[in-house]
């Protein structure tokens, strides 16, 4: 069965998508608070669109049961 295309995202969709700076993302993938991201050629990264998202909808979920 052939897997499901997925959409990589260069670190400049990824800062406008989360509205967080490059400095701020590389130092919460040190910590374990944000995905990785894969290798796509010699000097390029990139994330899964997939990845963000899930991440997005995490923090959407903690941000509302602090607030309950």
């Amino acid at each position: 069965m052939a897997e499901q295309l997925q959409s990589f995202l260069r670190l400049k969709q990824v800062k406008i998508l989360t509205g967080l700076s490059r400095s701020w993302i590389y130092e919460a993938i040190r910590r374990g608070d944000f995905p990785a991201p894969i290798s796509i050629g010699a000097r390029a990264v990139a994330w899964t669109e997939q990845s963000i998202a899930e991440w997005q909808a995490l923090r959407i979920k903690q941000s509302r049961k602090t607030v309950s």
